[in-house]
């Protein structure tokens, strides 16, 4: 199950992040693991390996890099900095597991919450929507169908993630914490067949804030 997973999400991939300078060193596709950068502070971020260079902005998609193609088993470093704070990150990654690499406000530093996530399944008829909490002070943050308060995820704690299939459906979604509804409601829009989405929930200085972004490979 694991290569038909792999062989979904690889068939588009190239193998760097830049043309001349890949982020990371790739391995076969039969041992590639894959690796994205997430800005959840609030000013623009950049992540540095060797001569490589990720640059990400602090709203709108540009937030959030593609998954990278990497080698499985490696172990990773990347030179994090925003504004003046800088962070090094370290991780390493199974075969066949999607990491989530996100930048956060800590204090007047930043620090790397790192979130594994392992595909256990693969519908070419579904799609994939994930909930990733961020927010260390969210107990149990919850993913619901808006308006109709029907739960798609639920009991998501801090750093962590949960994945659903469901109908390639329009789809407005509402995030929960402890209860409560954060934000308004996140439009993800007409989702496609076989592809994934993740609900990002984070802290902000003016309270929570949530928005979605399209899974993508590079």
């Amino acid at each position: 199950m694991k290569k038909l997973i792999l062989a979904c999400f690889t068939s588009a991939l190239t193998l760097a992040a830049h043309a001349d300078n890949p982020l990371y060193e790739t391995g076969p596709a039969q041992d590639s693991s894959f690796v994205r950068f997430l800005n959840a502070s609030e000013d623009k971020a950049s992540v540095v390996n060797g001569a490589a260079k990720v640059a990400l902005t602090a709203q709108g998609d540009g937030r959030v890099s593609r998954f990278y193609p990497v080698k499985a088993g490696a172990k990773l470093a990347a030179n994090v900095q925003v504004g003046n704070a800088k962070a090094v990150v370290e991780v390493v990654a199974k075969p066949g597991e999607f990491v989530t690499i996100a930048i956060v406000s800590n204090g007047s530093g930043i620090e790397a919450v790192v979130v594994k996530d392992t595909p256990t399944d693969f519908n070419a008829s579904k799609a994939s929507v994930a909930l990733l909490n961020l927010d260390n002070s969210c107990v149990a943050a919850s993913l619901s169908v808006a308006e109709k308060k029907t739960a798609i995820l639920d009991t998501v704690k801090p750093a962590s993630l949960q994945r659903r299939l469901v109908n390639p459906i329009s789809l407005k979604t509402q995030a929960i914490c402890d209860t409560k509804d954060v934000g308004k409601a996140v439009d993800l829009g007409q989702l496609q067949p076989g592809e994934r989405y993740s609900v990002i929930l984070m802290p902000g200085k003016k309270g929570r804030q949530t928005f979605f972004v399209r899974d993508t490979t590079s």
